[in-house]
């Protein structure tokens, strides 16, 4: 809805209704995007549930160089070691910039729980660049009250104090010269199938 902006959607569903994968392929830009495909070399990738990291490979989209902002409930420093192996080497060989944030604790600290989209949008634009940071926040808000304004003003205040707190709870991982995991992905298929 931004004037001057413009922005793309493809988005592929697991086939299973509750508790399935989704992958959003989101393009943004100064200029009309003509680009009816999938994204195949992302600048960034968010993974919202930690696990996945060991059932999908998600990272094998993103383009060198790329952000990666994680949800999970590691602090800061325990982030890179929780990580497996395959994924720090892919995090190391595409020079990867890595973010943390416990979006579920956000959440359910502002009586949110379970309810993730606020912290995690907010810190996609935090740390994407697709609009400054105060802006993005402002808009973030105003779109907030618009959205679940007739639910009351108490969602909208609990909506609002997980954006404040989104901020306080992103934080950049240091990512280290070489691998330190010894924690390999498991196979989805056992060894004697």
């Amino acid at each position: 809805s931004e004037e001057n902006l413009y922005a793309q959607g493809y988005f592929v569903y697991d086939s299973k209704k509750s508790g399935s994968q989704t992958v959003s392929h989101l393009r943004f830009g100064p200029r009309p995007i003509q680009a009816p495909y999938l994204v195949q070399h992302a600048g960034f990738v968010g993974c919202h549930h930690f696990a996945l990291l060991e059932q999908v490979d998600v990272l094998g989209r993103a383009a060198p160089g790329a952000t990666l902002l994680l949800n999970c409930r590691h602090a800061p420093d325990d982030v890179w070691d929780a990580l497996p192996r395959p994924v720090q080497e892919q995090i190391l060989d595409k020079r990867m910039a890595v973010y943390a944030v416990d979006a579920d604790q956000i959440a359910r600290k502002v009586g949110l729980a379970g309810r993730i989209n606020v912290v995690l949008q907010t810190c996609f634009f935090a740390i994407s660049g697709v609009l400054p940071q105060e802006e993005a926040i402002t808009r973030i808000k105003d779109a907030i009250a618009k959205t679940y304004g007739r639910r009351g003003a108490e969602v909208v205040e609990r909506n609002r104090a997980a954006v404040d707190r989104a901020l306080d709870g992103l934080h950049r991982i240091e990512v280290p010269d070489g691998v330190t995991a010894t924690r390999e992905v498991p196979s989805p298929v056992p060894a004697h199938a």
